[in-house]
């Protein structure tokens, strides 16, 4: 079934609209000023490449139980997509610094955490498109996903809290980081399903 243009062109542009007036009318915050602003895009970018890398992880555990080609397709899809996402987070998180704190950082651990989730995960993606094996693409969809997280939980907190939604006081601030999240979460899941279905027609 083909896709109608408003639903393949106009979702993403009113994610696009609606991402930039949540950021143009976020509330500040009382210690890092209207710099939160970039701390909500970073979050939200870097929330949904997580999601992203844990969908393809449950994905890969189907694949690998079933030797399903099609959830290893979607298990692949997800992790590209995770991967870009993730990624911009971390190239945010950069700008975030810059604006919040002076500088990048490099050797803070949480920065460094990130490299390595980014790198691990892409060299599974080259990885999975060499394989033939829909058992073993599967198993290290999983692996991504196990690393991603143990390397998050080791890692130790030097400038940003663990989590600026659930350590905030201000509920405008709480709805701000969720609404971003779903936002981009949803620009996501529309990436996914666009290449999918370019794919498809290939």
């Amino acid at each position: 079934m083909k896709a109608r243009p408003w639903l393949r062109y106009g979702v993403p542009v009113f994610i696009l609209a609606a991402v930039a007036a949540i950021v143009w009318l976020a509330p500040e915050e009382k210690t890092l000023g209207p710099g939160i602003k970039s701390v909500y895009v970073h979050v939200a970018l870097t929330w949904t490449g997580m999601t992203g890398l844990t969908i393809a992880g449950l994905l890969g555990i189907g694949a690998a139980i079933t030797n399903g080609g099609r959830l290893s397709r979607w298990a692949q899809m997800a992790g590209w997509v995770a991967i870009g996402f993730f990624g911009a987070g971390l190239a945010m998180s950069m700008i975030a610094a810059k604006v919040n704190w002076g500088g990048v950082f490099w050797a803070e651990p949480r920065a460094q955490a990130a490299m390595r989730i980014v790198a691990f995960a892409l060299i599974v993606q080259i990885l999975c498109t060499w394989l033939r094996s829909v058992r073993l693409s599967g198993v290290l969809h999983v692996f991504a996903t196990l690393f991603m997280l143990w390397t998050i939980f080791q890692a130790e907190l030097v400038l940003p809290p663990r989590s600026p939604i659930l350590t905030s006081e201000s509920r405008s601030i709480q709805l701000t980081f969720a609404s971003l999240f779903v936002l981009v979460a949803a620009g996501a899941g529309w990436t996914a399903w666009h290449f999918l279905g370019r794919r498809r027609k290939a």
